[in-house]
C-alpha cells in the first residue's frame, strides 16, 4: 500500500474510517469490526437505486471471513497513521484474516475525540479529520493544490477526452484512436485555458506508453486488457488524466487521483463531472477554499443558503432553455453537473436545494416550482447518480429527469 509521497493509501470511503473507529471504540474483535464494515456497505446499497438485493448475498458477506478484510485493514492502518488507533498487527491479506479474527486494537484519546464528536456532530467530525489528512498526505495537498482548493490560484481543471464515436465510423480500431489522440487534445488546449498545457507528440507519448505497458502486463498473464472499446478508451483517460495533473505540477499515480476525487467530494472541498455542457471531458473544481497555517486549516466552502438559492435559479435557468430547444424534462444528472459547474459547488447543494424547494423550505417567492419523474430520457451514463427523494408520504424514489413548472394562480 502506497502511504506518502506521491501516492495516497488505498482507503476508497472515508466512510469507513468512521464506522471502524466506532467499532474500534466499542472493543470489538477483527472479525467483529469486519461485521460491522460489512452492514454499512450493507445499508449503502440497500438505499442505492437499483434491483432489490439478494438477502443470501448479505449472509454470505457475513459468513466470509475474507469479504472486505482489505477495505477493513486499510482503514485500520490509517486509523493508526493519523493517531486514533495504538499500532498494532494487521492482517497482510484475506488468507490471514483467520488468524487475526480475535484480535483487539486499542483506540487513542485523539480517536475517542473524534468518534466522540462523530456521535455529537458528525459534519464537525469531517472538519476535524480534513487537517489531519492534509497534514499525513502530501500528495492529497498536491491534488487540493492544482483542482484550487489550497491557494486558490486557479479554480478547475480540464482534461478533454475523445469518444469512440467521435472516430469516421471507418476508422474506428485501437489503432486509429492512438494515432488520433494527441492532435485532438492538443487542439482543445489551445483553444482555451484548460488549466494544464502539453502538445500533441507529448500527449501522444504518454497515451501510447501508457497504453503499452498495460498490454504488456497482461499479455504476460496471457489477457486481453481491452476486450471492448469502452475498455481501451477508459486506459486512454487514464494516461491523460495522470499526465495532466503532472503537468499541473501533482505528480501521483490514477488510483490515488480516484481517491483523492473521492474524499474531496465527500469533505465538500472538490468535485468533478463528465456531464458539464460543452465538449466532453472530465472537470475537476475546487469547491471550497482553504488556507493552510502551520497545524490549522481553514475552509470556507460554497455552500449553504445563499449558493442553494442560486443553484435553484441556475437551475431554472437551465430548464428554460431546455424548453427552448423544444425539450421540457431534463435528466437530473446533467442539470445537476451544468449548475455545479457554473457555480463550482458540490453535487450535494444542488440536491439539497431541490430536495428543499420540494419541502417548502426555500423558494417560496419564486413563480414556479420543481417537478421530477421517475422516467428516463435517452441512454444514462454509468457514472451519471439520478435524484433520490424521501417524503413522508412517497417514502424514498429515485428520480432521473427534472423541469421547472409555473405555480398554479392562488
Amino acid at each position: 500500500m502506497t502511504v506518502g509521497g506521491q501516492g495516497l493509501p488505498r482507503l476508497q470511503e472515508l466512510a469507513y474510517l468512521e464506522t471502524i473507529a466506532k467499532a474500534v471504540a466499542t472493543g470489538l474483535p477483527f472479525e467483529g469490526i469486519r461485521l460491522a464494515l460489512v452492514d454499512h456497505i450493507w445499508s449503502f446499497r440497500q438505499a442505492s437505486p437499483g434491483d432489490p438485493l439478494d438477502p443470501a448475498e448479505y449472509r454470505a458477506w457475513r459468513g466470509d471471513e475474507k469479504k472486505y478484510v482489505r477495505n477493513v485493514t486499510d482503514a485500520l492502518k490509517e486509523l493508526m497513521r493519523l493517531g486514533f488507533v495504538e499500532n498494532a498487527i494487521l492482517p497482510s491479506s484475506g488468507k490471514s484474516a483467520y488468524a487475526h479474527k480475535d484480535a483487539s486494537y486499542r483506540i487513542t484519546t485523539a480517536g475517542q475525540d473524534w468518534v466522540s464528536l462523530l456521535r455529537s456532530d458528525r459534519r464537525l467530525a469531517y472538519d476535524d479529520l480534513l487537517p489531519r489528512l492534509v497534514r499525513a498526505h502530501p500528495a492529497f495537498t498536491s491534488f487540493l493544490t492544482v483542482v484550487g482548493a489550497i491557494d486558490n490560484q486557479r479554480s478547475s481543471i480540464v482534461i478533454p477526452l475523445l469518444r469512440w464515436t467521435e472516430l469516421p465510423p471507418n476508422k474506428r480500431s485501437q489503432q486509429a484512436y492512438r494515432s488520433a489522440i494527441g492532435e485532438f487534445v492538443a487542439s482543445a488546449l489551445a483553444s482555451v485555458d484548460l488549466g494544464w498545457h502539453s502538445d500533441a507528440s507529448e500527449i501522444s507519448m504518454a497515451v501510447n506508453d501508457y497504453l503499452d505497458r498495460v498490454l504488456a502486463r497482461a499479455q504476460s498473464r496471457d489477457k486481453d486488457p481491452f476486450p471492448a472499446p469502452r475498455a481501451f478508451t477508459q486506459t486512454c483517460e487514464e494516461a491523460l488524466v495522470r499526465l495532466a495533473f503532472n503537468k499541473a505540477g501533482c505528480g501521483i499515480d490514477y488510483v490515488s487521483l480516484e481517491i483523492a476525487r473521492r474524499w474531496s467530494r465527500w469533505l465538500g472541498i472538490a468535485c468533478f463531472t463528465y456531464h458539464a455542457p460543452g465538449p466532453y471531458a472530465l472537470r475537476f473544481w475546487s469547491t471550497a477554499q482553504m488556507q493552510l497555517a502551520d497545524r490549522d486549516v481553514t475552509v470556507n466552502r460554497r455552500a449553504g443558503g445563499q449558493w442553494r438559492d442560486r443553484a435553484l435559479v441556475e437551475l431554472h435557468d437551465y430548464c428554460q432553455q431546455a424548453r427552448a430547444a423544444g425539450t421540457t424534462y431534463v435528466p437530473v444528472w446533467e442539470a445537476r453537473a451544468a449548475v455545479c459547474w457554473k457555480l463550482r459547488i458540490v453535487d450535494d447543494e444542488f440536491d439539497r436545494a431541490v430536495t428543499d424547494i420540494i419541502a417548502g423550505r426555500r423558494g417560496h417567492d419564486l413563480p414556479w416550482r420543481v417537478h421530477l419523474d421517475q422516467v428516463s430520457v435517452g441512454s444514462v451514463p454509468t457514472s451519471a447518480v439520478p435524484f433520490i427523494l424521501t417524503t413522508a408520504a412517497a417514502g424514498t424514489r429515485t428520480y432521473n429527469v427534472i423541469t421547472v413548472v409555473p405555480k398554479p394562480a392562488k
